[in-house]
């Protein structure tokens, strides 16, 4: 079956746009909540004991180790209660080292002009002049260390299930600029883009919320932070992890993952200052970064769909005729509805739909409607396939559909047709029974 409308690329694009401006709205909002909660000034007054290293030497570090977070050096750690591991080996930076140098120069009186003696030669003086040299010094992640713990906001991990998740990581992995793969990650970070080797690793053993929310805070990485990238604008690491936790958030939250309660307080923690200019300032990079990576991750969620879904939905403007108006099929549940909602409802003729096609060689047809107009069609399917009805796919489709679209109305709960119409026939049979009684009694009369 062919399409004879496409989807309005403008419309969508449109409405896209106005989608993550919702969410990444929401996002300023749930970090500014950060920032005036207590445990941020505990925070605040540690991270304030970090050194804040140059450009280069973030380069530095992320080349020798792509995993690390927090990074201080070992005097700086032993002041904060924490001590390096034995055996662990140090994160080699530049370190400035300021020294003096004398020099001779001429005297200068007040106006500027040089002194001169009585032979007329300019008068000789030894200034010292501050000069600064650089030196290679140790520094250390705090997963080389042990001891004192440090304040936290938010949540270390999240937890819980995605739907479809095997399908829904092939996609984020087909939509990945780099590849990706797992690794055990010693330092505890959960994930990392190495620059160098443009891969992107994801620690084992997390659950799957936080599996692929790192998955996307590390393709931001990669599409956004690479070295290519990063050649002529040089971002601090602030604005970065900003930048990548902000779309890891915005792409979760479109799917209807929430990380709020991580991505809230990592947003806040890597911004300085609750004015947040790092967010402000990328806010249409993160849009735009999340837009590319959803379109990328819908069309190959479709492509698995098709592949490897025995069900699939397909939408219809004029639910009678097919070929009038749009017309789109081979779609995810929540593709078919976000396109549903997408057509005005008074723009033709036709009742718009949300049909299912199922694969399924016992069934004497293969394409039903689930939604017609604004209702449910679940009781119509069970007048007529019965065993349909009943099919773990089926079930499934209208329990979910019936979460996507809270607004329809369920003829389950209304009177079949059916059984409205024999309550009618039996209402004027009942009737006429009624009558004909009456008038034989008028006359017996």
């Amino acid at each position: 079956m062919s399409s004879t409308y496409t989807y309005d690329p403008k419309k969508a694009n449109e409405q896209r746009k106005a989608e993550l401006k919702d969410i990444t709205e929401k996002l300023e909002q749930g970090v500014q909540a950060v920032f005036n909660s207590s445990q941020y000034q505990d925070l605040l007054n540690t991270m304030a004991k970090f050194p804040h290293y140059s450009v280069n030497n973030n380069i530095l570090i992320m080349m020798q180790k792509p995993d690390a977070t927090l990074v201080q050096s070992y005097t700086g750690w032993k002041k904060m209660g924490r001590f390096v591991k034995k055996g662990e080996k140090g994160i080699r930076i530049l370190a400035p080292a300021p020294f003096k140098l004398e020099k001779e120069q001429d005297k200068l009186d007040e106006s500027g002009k040089a002194v001169l003696d009585k032979d007329g030669e300019a008068v000789k003086e030894k200034v010292e002049i501050n000069l600064t040299a650089f030196k290679p010094v140790s520094t250390f992640d705090i997963s080389q260390t042990e001891g004192d713990p440090l304040p936290q906001i938010g949540v270390d991990e999240l937890t819980g299930n995605v739907e479809e998740y095997q399908n829904f990581f092939e996609a984020i992995k087909a939509a990945s600029p780099v590849p990706i793969g797992f690794e055990d990650i010693a330092s505890g970070a959960k994930g990392y883009f190495h620059t160098e080797e443009n891969r992107i690793a994801i620690n084992t053993g997390m659950s799957e919320i936080q599996t692929i929310k790192t998955a996307i805070h590390e393709m931001a990485h990669a599409k956004l932070h690479n070295t290519e990238a990063q050649k002529d604008n040089k971002q601090s690491r602030n604005s970065k992890e900003v930048e990548a936790e902000s779309v890891a958030y915005t792409v979760c939250q479109h799917y209807g993952i929430d990380t709020s309660d991580y991505s809230f307080a990592y947003v806040a923690t890597w911004s300085q200052g609750k004015e947040m200019p790092e967010l402000k300032a990328s806010l249409n990079t993160i849009r735009e970064a999340a837009a590319d990576l959803i379109t990328k991750i819908d069309s190959r969620m479709a492509e698995l769909t098709k592949e490897k879904q025995p069900i699939s939905f397909y939408v219809a403007e004029c639910g009678e005729f097919h070929s009038l108006g749009e017309f789109h099929e081979n779609l995810t549940l929540q593709q078919a509805v976000d396109i549903y909602k997408s057509i005005p409802a008074d723009r033709m003729n036709g009742v718009k739909t949300i049909g299912f096609s199922i694969s399924d060689d016992e069934l004497i047809a293969n394409e039903f409607d689930l939604v017609v107009g604004n209702r449910l069609n679940m009781e119509m399917i069970q007048e007529f396939f019965p065993n349909l009805a009943k099919h773990p796919l089926v079930v499934k489709a209208a329990e979910d559909i019936k979460k996507l679209m809270p607004e329809l109305e369920d003829s389950q709960k209304k009177e079949s047709i059916t059984e409205k119409l024999r309550s009618e026939k039996a209402g004027i049979r009942s009737q006429k029974s009624r009558t004909a009684g009456k008038k034989k009694e008028e006359v017996a009369i």
